[in-house]
């Protein structure tokens, strides 16, 4: 029997990926070992270890399929990710750049908002010289996703880019360059930074296209989208706007988990900027709207974020951080969702796992800081440790990045206080001051009371003259 290796492998990937079991879990179960699950993951194989795949998951791998169809065109986002080329001069290294694309082709398809293309049907364009655009109609996908494998020696080399289908025009576009060590740790961290990466440029690009369209036909998943937009770019007049939006597409489609999601995020989002003039209730009704939202969908990475970083924010630690943990292993490369659990760390004490999971956030995320909260947070959670020489370059990029929040301001006060940059302080006390009420230590010892870091926060702004 003539077996197609990769689709075996693939069948294998997406099972795992369905049931979010890890390389490791699976490699325990079978009792095949790592090193013979990674090599089925590559398409190498015996009969007999087939024989116990299919046992173990009830997958049918030694039968041949017929050749795919392509399937009728999704009326919302799609892409494919077409077969990597490989630039490398040593034989052999073909593995590295399909497995990288049917990698983030399985990790594509857990965006429950984007519909990616199966691996069979894009990897048939391999070797086929077409335009992007025609792969694209032929496919019936808005974007497409391509790239390039080089190693040299110990070295790898990956290129992506995303482009839209309809105008050809490259959306976004990045190099990664890392040591090939162990490949599939490369693989894995090379995958999550560009899914990571192009998420939101996704989202930013349907925003477009469905701010570009008659008010009249816009469905609920554009106003969702134009609403993500709006939010993001954190402005106390473009959050009320978003906030009409996500009200208008629930009103369209009760049911939409994401909507009732983003709603709680541009609320909580609102009370962290004080534009809301309750903060308590703020939070209430931010985890309100997470609540329903997780009534209609349990598995919305965004509403367990927000309920987790809104339970945090009401001081009941163990709860927030089992939220956002959820929210990381329905979407592991979420950067935000990073950025919320390392926060509720720090809160809640755990300094050491804040730092490392923020720092994950800054790495999923280097170019979109998120209105500095990436940055910010960061620091605190070295702020936690006592390395404050290590947070000061953060938080000035913080104030830099959105120089309208006095909370950036805050922590770069407390910051220079430690380090004794009075003078530095001073400046920048004033400067917030100019944006809402004087700043005072015990305003803020009042509204941190309960969160672990308090003490060390409150201290660095007498250290830098704080008034009481």
């Amino acid at each position: 029997m003539s077996l197609d290796r990769r689709r075996i492998a693939q069948a294998i990937r997406d099972h795992l990926a369905r049931q979010r079991i890890s390389r490791d879990r699976f490699a325990h179960e079978t009792k095949l070992g790592r090193s013979t699950v990674d090599k089925l993951l590559i398409g190498m194989f015996s009969d007999r270890t087939l024989a116990i795949v299919e046992a173990h998951t009830g997958l049918a791998l030694r039968t041949e399929e017929a050749a795919p169809t392509t399937a009728a065109a999704p009326t919302g986002p799609s892409i494919a990710v077409l077969p990597f080329e490989t630039m490398s001069p040593e034989p052999g290294r073909e593995f590295i750049a399909d497995g990288l694309a049917e990698d983030i082709t399985t990790a594509l398809s857990r965006l429950r908002w984007l519909f990616a293309i199966a691996r069979n049907s894009a990897f048939a364009w391999r070797g086929r010289a077409a335009d992007v655009r025609e792969i694209a109609r032929a496919l019936g996908v808005r974007y497409v996703l391509e790239g390039s494998v080089r190693t040299a020696g110990e070295r790898i080399r990956v290129t992506a880019q995303l482009i839209d289908a309809e105008s050809g025009k490259h959306l976004w576009a990045e190099r990664y360059d890392r040591g090939l060590g162990d490949i599939f740790a490369v693989q894995d961290e090379i995958t999550a930074s560009v899914v990571a990466a192009l998420e939101p440029h996704l989202y930013a690009e349907e925003g477009s296209r469905a701010a570009s369209a008659p008010p009249d036909s816009i469905d609920s998943w554009g106003l969702v989208v134009r609403a993500i937009g709006l939010v993001s770019r954190v402005g106390r007049k473009q959050n009320e706007e978003a906030r009409a939006l996500l009200e208008r597409a629930i009103a369209l489609s009760p049911g939409y988990a994401r909507a009732h999601a983003m709603l709680g995020w541009a609320v909580w989002w609102a009370t962290l900027c004080y534009w809301l003039p309750d903060r308590e209730e703020g939070n209430r009704a931010a985890a309100h709207h997470a609540e329903a939202a997780l009534a209609h969908d349990p598995a919305e990475p965004w509403a367990h974020m927000v309920l987790g970083i809104s339970l945090s924010s009401a001081r009941q630690h163990a709860r927030a951080i089992a939220a956002l943990r959820l929210a990381l292993e329905i979407n592991p490369n979420f950067a935000l969702g990073h950025t919320m659990l390392g926060w509720a760390l720090l809160r809640a004490g755990e300094t050491e796992e804040a730092i490392e999971t923020t720092a994950r956030a800054l790495a999923l995320s280097p170019a979109d800081s998120h209105a500095g909260i990436y940055t910010t947070v960061h620091a605190l959670a070295l702020m936690g440790a006592q390395r404050f020489a290590e947070a000061l370059p953060f938080l000035r990029s913080s104030v830099v990045t959105f120089s309208e929040y006095v909370g950036h301001y805050n922590a770069l006060i407390s910051c220079c206080g430690h380090l004794g940059l009075v003078e530095e302080a001073r400046g920048f006390i004033e400067t917030r001051n100019r944006l809402g009420p004087p700043i005072a230590v015990g305003v803020l010892r009042r509204n941190l009371a309960g969160f672990a870091h308090a003490a060390i926060f409150c201290e660095g702004l007498e250290k830098a003259g704080v008034p009481e």
